[in-house]
């Protein structure tokens, strides 16, 4: 009975207690991540990758082969799969039941960090879980916006080389890809009459420049009480004049050099943007696996501010096409007023 009566006796201390209350709700309410889709944790984990120009069988040699590699000395691995598809493919690994597949994720992660390091521009490879936290990676998506005149390829070079990494090194994105626009690429153009001249045909030249431009090969690993490392011979040209003054073949003087002309340029242009009738560049920016979505979208939204005052003055213009963040704020508010 003293029991019923103690908010009458203590009036005060009741309120405190409950106030208390109220306000732990309100900071877990701020801690609690938003997501788009509630994220469910599977056994299979997905690595897609890309590479553009290149063919299937590079891919197969400096990705899908380093990628097999590795992921062999992970422990818990129960099985995997490997799919090329022109210049981008896709690795799958089954994880045996009742592994931790976080911790899994996070090694797996730190072997794509390996191999993307190894790959020229343009190139990138992607960790995709089995679970519907994939659906909510998306964070926003951006286009700079050029004149009527304005080069699109140096738009592309410009967002690619110093817009994306801006927005990369915000903490909480994985990834920040620039698209649309052509990529710089080495261009050999082979002249018929010189390679006839020293006796090789087009063919051969071809030959030669696809053996020394993927010369990686796997050849095995190294075992310590750490663990396996893989060990990779890595035999490309460190540059476009090793590769001009590369043989042709091994028992005969003629360089490359000599029968083409190896020079960088632009490359295929694959997608092409405008916005408002201007040429322009996109660019998507991706999450990490459990960051705040809102919280992320804030800071996202801050640093497109700061760039857009610094582009202003270029005669360019930065605007958001997406933003998963805005997103699923206006669904809380909605829902909120229901």
């Amino acid at each position: 009975m003293d029991f019923f009566l103690l908010p009458v006796r203590r009036p005060v201390a009741i309120m405190m207690f409950f106030t208390g209350i109220m306000l732990l709700g309100v900071v877990a309410w701020q801690k609690m991540p938003v997501e788009l889709f509630p994220e469910l944790v599977g056994n299979q984990v997905s690595i897609q990758f890309y590479r553009p120009g290149s063919e299937p069988e590079v891919l197969e040699r400096e990705i899908l082969l380093p990628l097999q590699a590795q992921v062999s000395t992970i422990s818990g691995v129960s099985e995997t799969w490997g799919e090329i598809l022109g210049t981008s493919g896709r690795f799958d690994v089954q994880f045996e039941s009742g592994v931790n597949i976080k911790v899994r994720e996070f090694e797996l992660q730190r072997i794509i960090t390996e191999i993307q390091r190894n790959q020229p521009r343009g190139a990138w490879l992607n960790l995709r879980t089995s679970g519907t936290g994939s659906f909510s990676d998306l964070a926003m998506t951006l286009n700079v916006l050029g004149s009527s005149n304005y080069d699109k390829d140096a738009l592309y070079d410009l967002v690619d080389q110093i817009v994306a990494p801006r927005f990369a090194s915000i903490s909480g994105v994985s990834q920040a890809q620039a698209t649309g626009g052509a990529r710089q690429q080495v261009t050999v153009t082979v002249d018929p009459d010189r390679t006839a001249a020293l006796g090789f045909t087009t063919q051969a030249v071809t030959d030669m420049v696809r053996r020394t431009v993927g010369r990686m090969k796997f050849v095995g690993g190294l075992e310590d009480e750490t663990g396996r490392t893989a060990v990779i011979l890595d035999g490309r040209p460190v540059s476009i004049h090793a590769l001009a003054n590369s043989r042709i073949a091994r028992d005969k003087p003629a360089l490359l050099g000599h029968v083409s002309d190896v020079a960088i340029g632009t490359g295929r242009e694959e997608r092409l943007f405008r916005v408002n009738g201007q040429p322009a560049v996109g660019m998507v920016i991706y999450k990490e696996q459990g960051t705040n979505l809102i919280r992320l979208g804030r800071t996202l939204r801050d640093r497109v501010d700061e760039i857009r005052e610094e582009l202003i003055p270029q005669g360019l213009d930065l605007v958001i096409g997406f933003d998963a963040a805005e997103a699923v704020d206006d669904q809380i508010r909605h829902l909120s007023k229901l």
